[in-house]
């Protein structure tokens, strides 16, 4: 047990405790109002977006519908939740409460209406009059609404339905789906198969003139199954036997065909000239597939191990299809988006039949147009030593394009983005919005608006950018100062705000920094979190918390980040923690980017002990002999390696639902990061091959029912280090999945007290117990993926 210093702070641990327990990521999720802004435009003057306000009566933040109008430079409530409730309270005869309503879901479809969907039932209201004007039961299962509203689109076993949201007349567009051969749903390899299947969702993209309906049935019939055991089902005595199919480096992928069904006539035309091998997530979810003109359908296509990428384009009147354009890298893989889940930056001009496609091959990722009939290069449009992020807009008129970049300053941190715009002959590059702080502009999606609510508009409204181009919805975000959603004139820079977080002096404190990596001369950057009582007098232990790549990026880009939540709380309770990009993240050049290709954990680790000895160096508030790391997932893993490769830096650590062979985990994720061939290598780099290496103390930490990392992976390294008569501890948490570190207060406070007790050498607060409501659950994940971006 460590020796707390004399400098060291008091320690009222069950104070410290309670100060924390606010700051975990459920807490912050459920309860910070004012984090974000998300909507759309409804017409050239009105943003219509979601406000994030606290309800007192609730005691949690609750969703106001709400509009900006840019003539008058103000937001304003549209109905506020106490009002709302009451118009559907004298509509239905009945009572209906605060707390059904903070789950209701909200669109306009146009600009005097407002739709509800709460309770079971889709409203309509007249906002002139406050009356409700339509009220229809909502759909029994999710379902994709057609643009025009007359379809609904949904899953019933292993086939495809439809609706006639007039008539109320179903019937079924496919009729040969079976098990692990279905339409319209996930495949079993994304990571949460036994989640997906209590509560599937369609999956499905209807066409703009509501004609068409595209979907995919993937075939994982050959695949090999995963057992999983609950060892503690919450009814009955004995254990459940579950299996799903999850194929590991060297087994069979699973393959998706492309359907499309003409909802009138019912054909349906399949794409099987194409297949495409699945990348854990749905190609649909993951925006790579979109509607072009009427009948036509364009796609990304990526092999196995990402090292070629094609895009399609696919007539499904004359039922034929071509390959338009496609790359393939000589060494590494192709990214279209550095981040894994998000649109790629790749667009089809309609009006000038053009291509604009995103590529590293200059080593920075930067967009180039083409011709898209010969698939010839016309131009490049941006250029330069920094990266295009997103693609926002492109006005096809003016021939103009909008998009995020980092790494437009040298000197700032290369995480941070910037708005900027440029001309797709590449002239008149401007930077549009940049500053101290990180940038964002809801992207125009190629396949438009989400298409999973019964009131969303008919048009394809833009989300951050106005129909006419003038105004823009713009978030900037800093982790020491706040966050701030303005609507901005890109002309004439007037602005005004409609959501801002600001920090309070009575939480962690955050500080940036900038250190050298382990080659002694990338700059990374990172942030320190530390008490709220800090005292730059005192000596505190160092907490690492680790993400190690390739995705996402791990510093935080905005105040109360979801993502930051664990670092938050546990320097409230008295440590310095730390949140660090290294090589092989998301950001920087190609090189920067995949410095790790093949090996995963290197050189992320030799970066963050690197950083760990210069801030030691350079801070005399951290002491050099109580420094611990902890991380979930790949931060997992990288939690063990670090205590078997770097036991001089790395006293103590937590591995949560540790991916520690990749070998033993998904195919389409270790194919694409890891490479293809070299088992010697691969064996190597196992946490289990080192095992016997471990110094200081480590707690392996997973759960029973993690559907994404495997128990497995766990048990392999426990029997490793029993194996090697190393000592270490060992929770298992029942009925918990791969989210544990975040969705257990148990294993949260678990965490808490490992450290207190080996890195404070204080016996942590007896019986302290940390809850979380189901809502606060519920808010997190929408939180954590919207700072992806």
């Amino acid at each position: 047990m460590a020796t707390r210093p004399e400098s060291s702070p008091d320690y009222p641990l069950r104070a410290r405790y309670q100060r924390a327990v606010r700051l975990t990521a459920p807490r912050i999720a459920s309860e910070t109002p004012e984090l974000a802004a998300e909507g759309y435009w409804i017409d050239n003057d009105r943003y219509f977006f979601l406000a994030e306000k606290l309800e007192a009566s609730l005691a949690r933040v609750v969703p106001v519908p709400s509009i900006a109008h840019c003539d008058t430079q103000t937001a304003s409530e549209i109905v506020s939740v106490p009002t709302l409730a009451d118009l559907l309270t004298a509509h239905c005869g009945g009572s209906v409460d605060l707390l059904a309503l903070s789950t209701a879901r909200f669109d306009m479809p146009d600009p005097n209406t407002l739709g509800v969907s709460a309770g079971g039932h889709d409203y309509r209201l007249d906002l002139d009059n406050k009356t409700v004007v339509e009220d229809k039961p909502s759909m029994e299962v999710p379902a994709i609404y057609s643009p025009d509203g007359r379809y609904t689109c949904f899953i019933r076993g292993y086939d495809l339905w439809l609706r006639d949201r007039h008539s109320g007349a179903e019937r079924p567009i496919t009729s040969d789906g079976a098990a692990q051969n279905s339409y319209g749903q996930q495949s079993e390899t994304r990571l949460s198969a036994l989640t997906y299947r209590r509560a599937p969702t369609t999956i499905g993209l209807w066409s703009p003139d509501s004609q068409w309906f595209l979907t995919h049935q993937i075939d994982e019939r050959a695949l090999p199954e995963l057992p999983l055991i609950q060892n503690c089902p919450p009814e009955g005595i004995r254990p459940i036997l579950h299996t799903y199919k999850f194929p590991f480096p060297g087994d069979p992928a699973p393959r998706a065909t492309y359907v499309a069904i003409h909802a009138a006539t019912g054909r349906l035309v399949r794409l099987d000239a194409f297949p495409i091998d699945l990348m854990i997530f749905s190609p649909i979810v993951t925006r790579m597939v979109w509607f072009g003109g009427p009948g036509e359908i364009w796609f990304v296509r990526l092999d196995r191990y990402c090292k070629r990428a094609e895009l399609i384009q696919f007539d499904l009147l004359r039922e034929t299809g071509r390959l338009a354009l496609s790359e393939t890298a000589e060494s590494g893989y192709i990214d279209l988006h550095t981040i894994l889940i998000l649109t790629p930056n790749v667009r089809t001009l309609r009006e000038s039949n053009e291509i604009i496609w995103f590529s590293e091959r200059d080593g920075w990722g930067h967009l180039y147009l083409y011709d898209a009939i010969t698939g010839e290069l016309k131009n490049r449009i941006t250029a330069g030593n920094w990266l295009v992020r997103d693609i926002v807009h492109i006005d096809e008129q003016s021939r103009r394009m909008l998009f995020l970049a980092s790494g437009i300053d040298p000197q700032a941190d290369p995480n941070r983005r910037s708005l900027c715009a440029v001309g797709l002959d590449g002239s008149g590059f401007e930077v549009l919005h940049t500053g101290d702080f990180d940038v964002y502009m809801p992207i125009t999606e190629p396949a438009g608006l989400e298409q999973d609510a019964p009131h969303k508009p008919r048009h394809p409204a833009a989300a951050g950018l106005s129909p006419d181009g003038r105004h823009g919805v713009i978030r900037s975000t800093s982790v020491e100062r706040g966050n701030l959603t303005e609507v901005v004139n890109l002309t004439t820079r007037a602005r005004f705000t409609i959501a801002a977080a600001i920090p309070k002096g009575t939480e962690a404190t955050a500080r940036r920094f900038t250190a050298l990596a382990a080659d002694g001369k990338t700059p990374l950057h990172g942030v320190l979190f530390s008490p709220s009582d800090f005292n730059e007098r005192h000596r505190y232990p160092l907490v690492d918390y680790i993400y190690p790549g390739p995705v996402p990026a791990q510093q935080p880009q905005s105040y109360r980040s979801a993502n930051s939540g664990q670092a938050r709380a546990l320097a409230e309770i008295g440590f310095v923690t730390l949140m660090l990009d290294t090589r092989n993240t998301v950001i920087g050049s190609r090189e920067r980017r995949q410095a790790g290709y093949g090996s995963l954990l290197e050189p992320q680790l030799a970066d963050h002990a690197a950083v760990v000895r210069q801030l030691c160096e350079r801070f005399a508030f951290i002491d050099t002999e109580r420094i611990g790391i902890f991380g979930e997932s790949a931060g997992g893993a990288a939690t063990a390696r670090a205590l078997f490769d770097y036991g001089d830096v790395f006293k103590v650590g937590v591995a949560v639902c540790g991916n520690h062979d990749s070998s033993r985990y998904s195919s389409m994720w270790s194919d694409k990061y890891r490479g293809p061939g070299n088992g010697a290598r691969w064996a190597e780099q196992a946490n289990s091959a080192v095992a016997h290496k471990l110094r200081g103390k480590l707690l392996l930490m997973c759960a029973d029912t993690d559907e994404n990392v495997h128990l497995s992976q766990t048990l392999s390294l426990v029997d490793a280090l029993i194996r090697a008569n190393r000592d270490f501890d060992l929770l298992i948490v029942p009925n918990e999945g791969h989210a544990v570190m975040t969705t257990s207060g148990y294993a949260q406070r678990r965490i808490w007290d490992y450290f207190v007790e080996h890195l404070l050498g204080l016996t942590p607060p007896e019986d302290f117990e940390i809850r979380f409501e189901p809502h606060q659950l519920a808010c997190f994940p929408k939180n954590y993926y919207r700072e992806v971006r």
